[in-house]
């Protein structure tokens, strides 16, 4: 019995199995977050200042509220939170250092979730001498 044929068969039979396994297509991680009621939730408004920037994480804390940053696409349609300047120019996410920095006081414009967060639609910088 030749036992380095028997390896190389082996290893050859894990390598495959283990590429199926991998290419299988899982869904179950799309299914395990909460779901969001669109019924459930209100528009909200807040001006306040910035205290936390988490880019890593898409949120800022605003007016001790936790804004949840979005960016995603259904079908042909991308939704996403705008950014807008004291001048009215629109940008987002990727953008977002250069406009909004902590202790800036913003207006969101968004959604409340019942766990209290807010999911922004629009963040627009408040010129420093308007409240």
């Amino acid at each position: 019995m030749n036992y380095t044929n028997v390896f190389a068969k082996t290893l050859f039979l894990l390598i495959v199995m283990g590429i199926c396994g991998f290419s299988y297509p899982n869904n179950t991680a799309a299914f395990s977050k909460e779901s969001i009621n669109f019924d459930r939730m209100e528009p909200v408004e807040i001006n306040a200042v910035i205290s936390e920037i988490n880019l890593r994480e898409a949120y800022l804390i605003v007016g001790e509220n936790k804004i949840l940053l979005i960016e995603f696409k259904v079908g042909s349609k991308h939704y996403r939170t705008a950014f807008v300047n004291e001048r009215g120019n629109t940008s987002y996410i990727t953008s977002l250092r250069a406009i909004l920095w902590k202790g800036e006081r913003v207006l969101v414009r968004g959604f409340k979730l019942d766990n209290g967060d807010i999911l922004a639609g629009i963040i627009k910088k408040i010129p420093s001498g308007h409240k």
